[in-house]
């Protein structure tokens, strides 16, 4: 019993240092991250199917063929190299199955465009044309446009071709004045008459001639037939543009008054034309202009000044002058007190000027006399007098009261002027007030 309980324990025994002595299994495959562009292609290791991109897939070591597919790209082909427990990423760049097309056309040497784009003209190769439809829209001037199309199934070249068909019309244009500048589309193409083949459909059409107004027009021209114009030109006016130095000179045409220069004269007929231009102060000018239909001419003149001028005195100072009824100063006083300052005006015309001088105590209120001015002279006529009145007298009896002026004086007495030419004399006891007018009385 006790040997059988020992054989038992030592099995037990045994049994546990054996499992105890086991080696644990480990997973010693190399770990591939397969992606693709484009991706959701197909992957083949060894001919065995892998899934499609991307894909994680797991191989044990060793050396593998791998094979990534997708349809309308070729094929790409890799060497896998597997080492134990280890992890490597792939990518793949496919390449689309491309192929040749020539595209031709009768006639040759049209335009091939493709999506809006003009690439050449037939023939014409393109390459690196994907599977798939294409098309192309073939143009040449005097045909109709036309579009191809074509399909790639495969890498092998083709060979497309357009039929290209006129559409060309007659375009005659005649005008009266002849010699018009004709332009079709905005381009330049001749004078009139003229008679031009050009590409059906609507089209612009512009003639311009100088001196005539310019016409423009919408035409549409038929294939294989003609279309007449006929423009009949109206002449246009001129305009006459006219600067003087100094400016601010009368300008008359045909004596005809238009402002002061500087000054544009439109829509005048052609033809000759007078015109005059005068400014005080100046030589007045006479000349003869030309106006040019649908043209602005161009009148420039420097005048020459004849100016003079005036010296005036004036008795007593404080007057105010007028010069042709303009106001030009008041007059100053002199060293004597009884007469003004030389009144000095300058850069007046050659002619006779109108002089005023006025105060509102003088009487009479105003006098005019006329100066004739000679060009670059002074003239200085007579001085003028006034009767001003300059003095307030109060009487001490009659409490009268007066303004005029004191003719002489003395310690005891005055000689007093009311008005010109009335004198009146008065002892000082006599007088109760006697003063100098202020300016404003």
């Amino acid at each position: 019993m006790i040997k059988s309980l020992r054989i038992f324990l030592f099995s037990v025994l045994a049994i546990a240092i054996l499992a105890g002595c086991e080696e644990k299994k480990v997973d010693t495959r190399c770990e591939f991250n397969i992606t693709s562009s484009p991706d959701q292609a197909k992957i083949t290791v060894n001919n065995r199917d892998g899934g499609v991109t991307p894909k994680p897939i797991k191989l044990l070591p060793g050396t593998y063929i791998m094979e990534v597919s997708k349809t309308n790209y070729k094929s790409s082909w890799q060497k896998l190299v597997a080492t134990a427990s280890s992890k490597k990423s792939i990518e793949i760049e496919l390449e689309p199955i491309t192929s040749s097309v020539m595209i031709d056309s009768k006639p040759a040497g049209a335009v091939v465009e493709i999506d809006g784009k003009q690439v050449g003209q037939t023939p014409f190769i393109i390459h690196d044309q994907t599977i798939g439809k294409h098309s192309a829209r073939l143009l040449k001037p005097g045909c109709i446009p036309q579009e191809i199309t074509w399909t790639v199934e495969d890498a092998r070249p083709q060979q497309v071709s357009g039929n290209l068909f006129s559409n060309m019309g007659t375009l005659e244009v005649r005008s009266t004045p002849a010699g018009a500048n004709i332009f079709i589309d905005g381009k330049p193409c001749g004078k009139t008459p003229f008679t031009e083949k050009i590409e059906q459909g609507e089209h612009t059409l512009k003639a311009e001639m100088n001196g005539y107004n310019s016409h423009e027009q919408k035409v549409v021209v038929n294939r294989d037939a003609k279309k007449d114009v006929q423009i009949v030109f109206q002449m246009l006016p001129g305009n006459l543009n006219v600067k003087t130095t100094p400016a601010g000179a009368s300008v008359f045409l045909n004596d005809r008054q238009y402002q002061n220069s500087p000054v544009e004269i439109k829509n005048l007929q052609p033809g000759d034309y007078t015109i005059k231009i005068k400014l005080p102060g100046h030589d007045p000018i006479e000349k003869k202009v030309t106006i040019v239909a649908g043209e602005t001419a161009e009148f420039s003149e420097t005048l020459d000044t004849n100016w003079g001028g005036i010296d005036l005195i004036v008795h007593p100072p404080g007057v105010t002058i007028y010069i042709d009824g303009k106001k030009v100063g008041v007059s100053e006083l002199g060293e004597d007190k009884t007469s003004s300052k030389v009144f000095e005006i300058r850069n007046m015309s050659s002619e006779e000027h109108v002089v005023k001088v006025a105060h509102k105590r003088a009487q009479p209120a105003e006098k005019e006399i006329k100066v004739k001015v000679n060009k670059g002279q002074i003239t200085r006529p007579k001085p003028i007098n006034m009767w001003i009145a300059d003095t307030y007298v109060k009487l001490k009896d009659t409490g009268r009261e007066m303004r005029g002026k004191i003719r002489q004086q003395t310690d005891d007495e005055i000689i007093f002027e009311p008005e010109p030419g009335i004198a009146q004399k008065y002892t000082r006891k006599e007088i109760e007030t006697i003063r100098e007018l202020k300016e404003n009385e």
